[in-house]
């Protein structure tokens, strides 16, 4: 998934087409699902991993932390209204926005739904498609067992080939485009 986000970011860059990368960056101890703590402010995670890292400074791209899992809704200044998301799609008069990112059925399924939402709503008049590069994409894997015994409850079970798959189904039966290679 990191491979192929840094070769389609490269790409893209390449061509001097935008790019947006969102940055995880939880408040420690704001209530979130029964998830591990990760992404926490202070911690270093909610950086660029080192394979991605030189998107920060790169002029093709915008980042953007967010500090709840969904991407649209992190996007949005909660003070003035604003969400940079929209603001990047319609100042750049997008058609089409391809989506790649880590948790298919958590992070990446939000986005992508709630954009489709706001594409609909007319907030992105120029946005046609969301794609989905599920070669950009991946989840992790969280056994029953190995929840219980982080203390959290067995419904935080995670298994991986079966999240990334509804997660993928989830988004195309909702109107995204899945894609298994970009032209």
């Amino acid at each position: 998934m990191v491979s192929e986000t840094d070769r389609l970011a490269r790409d893209f860059a390449a061509r001097n087409q935008p790019i947006a990368a969102f940055l995880d960056t939880h408040v420690p101890g704001k209530p979130e699902p029964p998830y591990p703590p990760h992404c926490e402010a202070g911690t270093g995670e909610e950086n660029l991993v080192p394979d991605l890292a030189w998107l920060d400074g790169c002029p093709q791209a915008t980042l953007i932390r967010k500090d709840c899992i969904n991407g649209f809704v992190g996007a949005t200044d909660a003070a003035s209204g604003e969400n940079r998301m929209v603001t990047w799609i319609n100042d750049h008069g997008l058609q089409t926005i391809v989506v790649v990112g880590i948790c298919t059925d958590i992070c990446v399924m939000d986005f992508v739904l709630t954009m489709l939402s706001a594409r609909n709503h007319d907030m992105t008049p120029t946005l046609a498609d969301i794609v989905v590069y599920e070669p950009g994409c991946a989840t992790y894997d969280l056994p029953r067992e190995t929840a219980v015994s982080l203390g959290l409850p067995e419904t935080a079970a995670h298994p991986q080939d079966v999240t990334h798959h509804l997660g993928l189904y989830f988004m195309a039966s909702r109107g995204a485009v899945l894609a298994s290679s970009l032209d």
